[in-house]
């Protein structure tokens, strides 16, 4: 797993945020629609809408939740037609807050496959960077844990 980011906040805090995927219109650079389409709270099964929008095309498409192990780790595949993937996130306290670490397989179909290894170099290369702004949006904004 790659190391991702150290978010001065309580790990109850950050793990709710981040596994919200309807926050992720707010810290994710390509997202610009994010909202809950099941019911009930987040859990194995949750699924949310996703509109993505990058170098002028625009996709709509879900995530889905696939683990969900409060306060420690989660996973979610995204159900793209053309660049399916499965992202998991480990959560773990520090003395100053909470740490995620990361990793994403993605699993292209037809002759996107060629283009697997690339997209993977471009987002982990993006990854610092929108880790840096979930970090900067979260730290910016006072938090409550309930």
């Amino acid at each position: 797993m790659d190391d991702l980011v150290d978010i001065n906040l309580p790990l109850q805090a950050v793990f709710a945020y981040v596994t919200d995927h309807a926050n992720d219109k707010y810290w994710k650079p390509f997202i610009t629609e994010s909202r809950k389409i099941s019911t009930g709270i987040i859990g194995v099964g949750t699924r949310f809408e996703i509109v993505t929008v990058a170098w002028g095309y625009r996709r709509a498409g879900e995530v889905e939740v696939l683990e969900y192990e409060p306060y420690n780790s989660y996973t979610y595949r995204g159900n793209d037609e053309l660049f399916p993937f499965v992202a998991t996130l480990a959560f773990s306290t520090t003395p100053s807050g909470t740490h995620i670490h990361g990793q994403v397989e993605f699993h292209a179909q037809g002759l996107w496959k060629v283009f697997a290894p690339l997209l993977l170099i471009f987002f982990r290369s993006q990854s610092k960077q929108t880790f840096a702004r979930l970090k900067q949006i979260m730290e910016t904004f006072e938090w409550k844990t309930t």
